[in-house]
């Protein structure tokens, strides 16, 4: 898995197939289908169209569409790795009755077949790894489905990032990123980890780190969102305080971008719960290439994570019971 984390810079500067005659949309709203690590990708996307137009962008992490009144200028998105993941394929079969407008992101599986079948554009990413080590390549994917009138290279952006990923960790494990992340699991160790981050762009990392966490370390991990957790949250340490000490981490994911309250909040967090939790502080990148911010705090993220799992004893390539519960719910 760490050989898949190191090459991130890589993926984002891979080169995709793409559909014949592949139509670069345009629309007014987007709707994007994903699970997991896609449901990420499409984050970041939402993220980048958001930022840059006055587009109305959803990300939708279920089996059903939401209802659609007026889908005269509306694309969707559907993303799957394997492209059998079941919600997704659930979703495109419900556009595909609905007539919508919408494309397709898979190694295969039946999520290109409908896409082939019905004449989509499709991007085809490189098959053969667990989900979630494909982050970079999926991000390079969705790029594609940036609206042809939204001001944005996405494909320069992300070969820009994969540039810089690759220069931050060319020295691998004696990588400054790399030693920082195993500090910060030796930090962690057993404990569960609580994120929280300010921004859009970072609570999607956020969420990263979480599941990263979840499914590398096997470990409980959760996100909160600055400023919500103070009306909140934050009183929540009170009922067990020595066990919230012993038991959990508090990682604020702190970027330049976070609104001026925001910053001071954390610092606040600092002075009130400093006696009852230990709180680790992350520094991201400013950078005018919001993909490069994105996967720093990730690539750190993700190397965190496979340190964690080595530092317990997990192996970071199990899913035992994902795939249990897939052939369950199959009725097998």
């Amino acid at each position: 898995m760490k050989d898949h984390i190191f090459n991130l810079g890589n993926q984002l500067k891979t080169e995709l197939e793409l559909s014949l005659d592949f139509n670069f949309p345009n629309y007014d709203e987007l709707l994007v289908v994903g699970m997991g690590g896609s449901g990420v990708a499409g984050d970041v996307l939402k993220n980048i169209v958001v930022e840059n137009s006055n587009k109305k962008v959803e990300v939708r992490k279920t089996y059903q569409l939401p209802k659609i009144h007026k889908p005269s200028n509306l694309f969707l998105l559907f993303i799957s790795y394997s492209g059998n993941t079941e919600e997704t394929i659930s979703a495109a079969e419900e556009a595909i009755k609905l007539n919508l407008n919408w494309g397709a992101i898979a190694s295969g599986g039946k999520l290109l077949d409908l896409a082939s079948e019905h004449n989509k554009s499709y991007v085809v990413v490189p098959s053969g790894l667990q989900p979630r080590a494909a982050f970079g390549l999926m991000t390079k994917a969705v790029v594609h489905f940036i609206s042809s009138d939204v001001q944005v290279d996405g494909i320069t952006l992300c070969n820009e990032a994969g540039d810089y990923l690759n220069e931050l960790i060319k020295e691998k494990e004696k990588s400054e990123l790399a030693i920082l992340s195993k500090n910060i699991a030796n930090s962690i160790n057993k404990k569960t980890s609580i994120i929280y981050a300010g921004t859009a762009a970072t609570f999607l990392v956020a969420q990263r780190w979480k599941t990263q966490i979840n499914e590398n370390a096997k470990s409980k991990a959760y996100t909160g969102y600055m400023p919500e957790v103070h009306h909140n949250e934050i009183l929540s340490w009170e009922a067990d305080s020595e066990g919230s000490k012993n038991n959990f981490i508090l990682i604020f994911l702190k970027d330049l971008k976070d609104h001026l309250q925001v910053q001071k909040r954390y610092d606040l967090t600092k002075t009130i719960l400093g006696d009852e939790v230990e709180i680790i502080e992350v520094e991201n990148i400013t950078s005018n290439n919001p993909i490069k911010e994105i996967f720093y705090l990730t690539l750190l993220g993700d190397l965190v994570s496979v340190y964690q799992a080595e530092l317990i004893g997990i192996d970071p390539y199990d899913i035992k019971k994902i795939e249990n519960l897939k052939q369950m719910l199959k009725g097998n």
